[in-house]
């Protein structure tokens, strides 16, 4: 409790994690988080990171493999990939595969899910036959509930909404 000055007196809670420090006046997080804080926190890390950098890093490494290295057939054939692939999202997407359903299915999306938290509500069944237009709103810059319910399986999308 902290008196004022007319003598009444104002609760003042203490921190909920005390072990805050400051460097340079930048407040720190606390040493001491449960380990699942812990993980969200790396998890919304690396989204924002592959998200920021992903596509930069990947350029570099392809431009480094096709002009520095004896590995030039691997730019050449992502590239190949790449055309082939263009039409795509006009077509509906990935549908199946296992490669789309392993990345979806990681447990880092579980705690990207919970750092923020986004909820997935069902309320009404879809036609798996149909294509669909999802809109989140609000959804800030980064469209992070969006990612988080949609774009991976974090909030148990292929579960509610099979096939």
């Amino acid at each position: 409790m902290a008196e004022k000055e007319n003598g009444t007196t104002q609760f003042n809670p203490p921190p909920l994690y005390p072990e805050t420090f400051k460097i340079f006046g930048i407040e720190f997080a606390p040493r001491f988080l449960p380990l699942e804080r812990r993980m969200q926190t790396v998890a919304a890390l690396w989204w924002i990171l592959s998200a920021l950098l992903g596509g930069l890093l990947a350029s570099m490494l392809m431009a480094y493999l096709f002009f520095w290295t004896r590995f030039w057939y691997l730019p050449v054939a992502y590239l190949t990939w790449m055309v082939y692939d263009l039409d795509t999202c006009n077509r509906g997407g990935r549908r199946e595969g296992w490669i789309v359903d392993f990345v979806r299915g990681w447990r880092i999306w579980k705690h990207y899910r919970n750092f923020f938290p986004a909820k997935l509500i069902k309320t009404a069944e879809l036609d798996r036959n149909q294509n669909y237009l999802l809109g989140s709103h609000p959804h800030g810059v980064l469209c992070s509930g969006a990612v988080a319910c949609f774009g991976t399986d974090g909030a148990g999308f292929s579960t509610l909404f099979p096939g």
